[in-house]
């Protein structure tokens, strides 16, 4: 018997990276895609509360949610459309790396944590490469890494949720922590005969400090593999913080 992984992304329905992992995970699993109709990187978990949403077939089981984020794309997948049917949530190929604190903005990353938030187990997977991501590359290597996701984890809160990014030529594959990435930022003010308008714009400086880090591993040519964590409760702070009554 086949297994049914369920593919998402932040990038839409013409993310160059879709169709190459299609590709790959179609040749030992049946295949179901819910993605955005348009790209939605930087969306973080943003979700529609008070909106309904159009769906829009595009071909057997791959649909385009006109207006949905990366994570109404999960939902309505898990909750509603292949209900009780996937394995395993697999999101992206995204178009560059998801590193150290990029996993709260990301739309790709955001994807998998939901699939994970609702008992499925699940992976966010970049192409390092930014200028020449070598899609077919990275397809077949999260292949490999979700057949094993397949055989060793099983449904259930809390699911396993993993970070992973992948160089096009890699030497192997590291489990490692987040690092931490060091931006230049700055908000751009634009003028306009119709108003001020604000750009968020800057430039990535280092994380080259990070030692045995997913940073690390991916400018050393390894596969970075991040389990993330799904409670965000600081259990330390919770013995040490105390208020007066």
């Amino acid at each position: 018997m086949k297994y049914n992984i369920l593919i998402s992304n932040d990038d839409g329905i013409k993310g160059p990276g879709l169709k190459p992992l299609i590709s790959e995970l179609e040749k030992f699993a049946n295949i179901f895609v819910v993605v955005p109709k348009h790209e939605m990187s930087g969306t973080s978990q943003s979700i529609h509360l008070k909106k309904y949403l159009k769906l829009e077939k595009i071909k057997n089981n791959i649909f385009a949610l006109i207006g949905g984020t990366p994570t109404d794309c999960v939902k309505y997948a898990l909750y509603s459309f292949f209900k009780d049917k996937i394995d395993l949530v697999v999101s992206g190929i995204n178009t560059c790396a998801n590193l150290a604190q990029d996993v709260i903005y990301s739309g790709t990353v955001a994807a998998a944590r939901e699939g994970a938030y609702l008992g499925i187990p699940s992976m966010a997977v970049s192409a390092f490469n930014e200028e020449n991501p070598c899609y077919n590359k990275v397809a077949a290597a999260c292949a490999k890494i979700a057949k094993q996701i397949l055989k060793n984890e099983k449904k259930g809160r809390p699911a396993l949720c993993l970070n992973i990014n992948i160089p096009a030529n890699y030497k192997g594959i590291k489990v490692v922590p987040l690092g931490i990435r060091q931006y230049d930022e700055t908000v751009v003010e634009k003028k306009t005969r119709k108003g001020t308008y604000y750009k968020l714009a800057g430039r990535f400086i280092s994380g080259e400090k990070n030692k045995n880090s997913d940073i690390l591993a991916v400018e050393q040519g390894y596969i970075s593999v991040t389990p993330l964590n799904l409670d965000h409760t600081n259990f330390k702070k919770i013995k040490s913080i105390s208020f007066v009554k």
